[in-house]
């Protein structure tokens, strides 16, 4: 007997020394994709498709002047595995020169790159961005040839769109495009050469030919204040009270900073709400709306509302007294927050922009709505038949029980043609009926139901009957409460399923505003553009529901599961 419990002792000890490691290690393992979920909803695009991999959403940088340059942009020049050490001390050198002067060349010939100076930091990234797109990827031959032959390979590799490419990645700066302002009536009207007119901002107004649309580069620094200024007085076709909104192109710096435009005439004023972050260094067109209710896909838009104002002498803007009302004052305000504000704005960019880019509190109630429809309609019938199944006997009982788990062998995907026929006949098509009512009793629901209600005693049934309750009563009364951790088994089942629902609301749904949470996400990922960034943000965000149910009924989960698996 000693030697049984020491050996059963031993036995603990190692399961306590490999076994507990190894739970921990398999429970990491299956959080890894909800914890890459988590920090890719605070990255922005670049740091999801970033290589090497970056595990955490980055910090954005300190910008206290504008432009500046991106370091670590791309990874450093490595040298390739077929050049000799020796050879590539001496090689480097002269291939980083001859980069360099290449990229120069390319620059000075397209008039959207525009820059005063050419810093090192900018030779720097330049040169290891045109290394990592093209050079890194010359064939191992070119590497084999003498000293001329491979810089020449390595000139020749360097192509415009690259260059301009790599320009954007590294070169931070705010430029303003052509302003259009449109009317209540939608219509639009191009405003030709605005003159932005500041006295601590460098402007550099790009008027050339082979650009489509003139646009002003800015070059500023903040020094002691945190505000910027730029102002301009315009000629409006349109009076004020009937423009609709103005829309100014902007490429930002991705400096997070905050641009904010003020209309003027006539001593009244239009302020925005809210300001715009210049979280991009892509170029957005800012829409600031003056009148009129936005649309349904337009919640980027930046509202205005209308004061009366004086200027800073405590007096009416005299040049714009004597002016009609279309002659319009312009002041542009780029404004540097806390960087604890900007940090915040950064990592909840995507979440910010997923309700501007889809109706998502539309996707959300209408997932809600069926997912909420179907579950309780499959708890109630898929109840009613386990209770019909487990406790009543009727000719063909067996056989019919026996078909219905045969279906559950059936794929869904072989029944999509005959079940979009039937719906398009009785006229279910781009209705919710089509997605809840054919799912409502599910084979597996009712053959998890009549195994929970077979246990029950029929005593207990006959006993109810003989006190005069009713078979609705006894179904209502005394079932379901007993079977009460099998209903939350199915519950987390059924509302899983629908909440996850994609092929079939697909196929159903035609109008856009009936969309559930899956196509509404999907549909963030196309053609012509990848928010990973917000898809994954508002993937967490729809697992919230699913959490939230799982919590709430988690020991009647844990109940039904574990029910009978204990012998009496």
């Amino acid at each position: 007997m000693n030697r049984s419990n020491k050996h059963r002792r031993v036995q603990r000890k190692i399961f306590i020394g490999i076994g507990y490691p190894l739970l921990v290690v398999a429970a990491f393992c299956t959080m890894v994709p909800l914890l890459w979920l988590l920090s890719s909803s605070f990255k922005t695009a670049d740091e999801v498709f970033a290589v090497p991999i970056r595990w955490f959403p980055k910090l954005p940088p300190r910008v206290t002047s504008s432009p500046y340059i991106v370091n670590s942009a791309y990874p450093k020049i490595k040298k390739p595995a077929s050049v000799d050490p020796d050879v590539w001390k001496n090689l480097q050198p002269e291939l980083e020169q001859a980069i360099w002067k290449n990229v120069q060349k390319h620059i000075a010939e397209n008039s959207q790159l525009t820059t005063s100076n050419f810093s090192q930091d900018l030779q720097t990234e330049m040169t290891k961005g045109a290394w990592q797109q093209h050079v890194a990827t010359l064939p191992t031959e070119v590497w084999n040839g003498t000293t001329a032959s491979i810089v020449n390979e390595v000139e020749n590799a360097i192509i415009p769109e690259t260059v301009e490419t790599i320009w954007k990645s590294v070169y931070r700066q705010v430029t303003l495009g052509t302003i259009e302002i449109e009317d209540i009536e939608f219509n639009r009207v191009e405003v030709e050469s605005v003159k932005w007119d500041a006295d601590s901002i460098t402007l550099q107004q790009i008027f050339d030919p082979d650009v489509p649309k003139p646009f002003t580069a800015l070059s500023y620094n903040y020094q002691d204040k945190n505000d910027v200024r730029l102002t301009t007085t315009i000629s409006s076709p349109i009076p004020i009270n009937r423009i609709r909104r103005i829309i100014l192109p902007v490429r930002g710096d991705a400096s997070y900073h905050h641009l904010s435009l003020a209309v003027s005439v006539n001593g009244t004023t239009y302020q925005p709400t809210h300001p715009f972050v210049l979280y991009t260094a892509l170029p957005e067109n800012t829409v600031w709306r003056l009148h009129g209710i936005p649309g349904e896909l337009e919640s980027s838009h930046i509202p205005m509302r209308q004061i009366e104002v004086n200027d800073e002498t405590g007096t009416p803007n005299k040049a714009l007294e004597t002016n009609a009302e279309n002659r319009l004052r312009l002041q542009l305000t780029i404004h540097r927050p806390a960087y604890l504000s900007i940090v915040w704005n950064k990592l909840t960019s995507n979440y910010r922009n997923l309700w501007k880019a889809v109706p998502y509190n539309r996707y959300f109630i209408n997932s809600v709505f069926i997912a909420t429809a179907s579950t309780l309609l499959t708890l109630f019938f898929c109840s009613l038949g386990g209770y019909a199944f487990a406790k009543y006997q009727f000719r063909g009982k067996t056989v019919l029980f026996g078909i219905l788990l045969a279906s559950m062998m059936v794929p869904f995907q072989v029944l999509l043609v005959p079940l979009f026929g039937l719906m398009y006949d009785i006229g279910w098509l781009n209705s919710y009926k089509a997605i809840i009512i054919p799912f409502s009793v599910g084979a597996f629901g009712v053959f998890l139901m009549r195994q929970f209600i077979v246990t029950i005693p029929s005593e207990l049934l006959d006993a109810a009957r003989i006190d005069g309750c009713s078979e609705f009563g006894i179904y209502y009364r005394i079932v379901l409460p007993i079977i009460k951790p099998a209903l939350g088994a199915l519950t987390i089942y059924s509302f899983l399923s629908s909440w996850n629902g994609y092929l079939w609301p697909l196929i159903v749904l035609r109008d856009e505003a009936k969309y559930t949470l899956p196509i509404g996400l999907a549909n963030l990922v196309g053609i012509y553009r990848q928010d990973y960034g917000m898809l994954m943000a508002g993937t967490l965000l729809s697992l919230l529901p699913i959490v939230i149910l799982f919590l709430a009924m988690q020991r009647e989960f844990v109940q039904g599961i574990t029910l009978g698996s204990v012998k009496e």
